[in-house]
């Protein structure tokens, strides 16, 4: 009975030290900057899971809904925080991160989701803003958070386009899912309604303290998460119809924007665990089949090439500023190769 004891008691410390050192990490990004990968990869997932990264799109002070878009950005100015950095967002009408003369017909928008949008740096360190310093055109950032491709072709419906020359794409593969949406129902996307929003809203503006054992519950359903998912696939059904680079070109030629004429940039982007997936599957699509003259000459860049985990945040996983500067000197490398 007594080694019984012994056992459960070592067992309880050391979940107890388990629990305490990931906190502690989590409140100290840059000790954990000097940790293993894996250490980094855990407390990474219990910093986002566990509510402590706030979703900014759906907090009272910088979303709102949309009809025809499910949700944009809150016009004004809004200061959105994270443990790792602070900054001020100045929302135009739109609805997007940029100033309203921007929107007079620009002639190079930038459309993707939080990484193109500066999550987590100043306004005057994106990327695209540093495409309009160095070129000296008119750029319209048109990125918000969690958009796929099918979004970012709508929104640029919205904006004066009789001047545009390039169009720079960040894609994500989270974009997947809402790309195949659209292609399933027709060319038609169902965006979420004001009710699903304002539940959303409430629910990632709800207090979410922290409390001790919350992490390691949180590590627990991970587990069970990931066994389920295992189980789902080996009973899924066949694999879908289209593979992420087609849905994407469908979205490209279906989303309504008439792209003559104009010069399309590509990048894939997914944080710091990066991937080029996508990016050799899509150069790989361009080199056979019939395209439109600017979809064949699409310039598809590798970001993987470039960027290192140095350029991205430990726990909130988006660029530095850092990050932003590779990104727009690749871009531009890429713009002036072909001037």
């Amino acid at each position: 009975m007594i080694p019984f004891l012994y056992a459960v008691a070592a067992v309880f410390f050391i979940l107890v030290f388990i629990e305490a050192a990931y906190r502690f990490l989590a409140c100290r990004p840059d000790l954990l900057e000097k940790c293993p990968q894996g250490i980094i990869n855990s407390v990474g997932h219990l910093y986002v899971q566990g509510g402590e990264r706030r979703v900014m799109q759906f907090l009272p002070d910088c979303g709102r809904h949309d009809p025809e878009l499910g949700y944009t950005l809150k016009p004004g100015a809004f200061t959105y925080s994270g443990r790792e950095f602070s900054n001020r967002y100045e929302i135009n009408s739109l609805g997007v991160r940029d100033d309203e003369a921007s929107l007079e017909a620009p002639e190079i928008v930038v459309v993707g989701d939080s990484f193109a949008v500066g999550w987590g740096v100043d306004r005057e360190d994106m990327f695209s803003r540093i495409l309009a310093r160095e070129t000296g055109l008119r750029v319209l950032n048109t990125a918000i958070p969690s958009y796929g491709t099918v979004r970012e072709m709508m929104i640029l419906r919205k904006i004066r386009r009789e001047k545009l020359k390039i169009l720079v794409i960040q894609y994500c593969q989270d974009d997947y899912d809402e790309n195949l949406r659209f292609f399933r129902s027709g060319n038609r996307l169902k965006v979420m309604g004001e009710d699903t929003f304002r539940r959303l809203a409430a629910f990632h503006s709800r207090p979410n303290p922290y409390y001790f054992g919350k992490y390691l519950r949180l590590k627990a359903q991970k587990r069970v998460d990931e066994w389920g998912e295992r189980l789902r696939k080996r009973t899924s059904a066949p694999p879908p119809e289209a593979d992420e680079a087609d849905l994407f070109l469908h979205a490209l030629l279906h989303g309504g924007v008439d792209l003559a004429g104009v010069r399309i940039i590509t990048f894939e982007m997914n944080g710091r665990h990066q991937s080029n997936t996508f990016t050799a599957l899509l150069r790989q699509k361009l080199q056979t089949g019939s395209w439109p003259e600017e979809i064949r000459r699409m310039t598809v860049i590798d970001m993987t090439e470039h960027l290192e985990d140095r350029h991205f945040y430990i726990l909130d996983d988006h660029l530095k500023r850092e990050g932003h500067a590779v990104v727009a000197r690749v871009i531009l490398d890429a713009i002036r190769n072909e001037a």
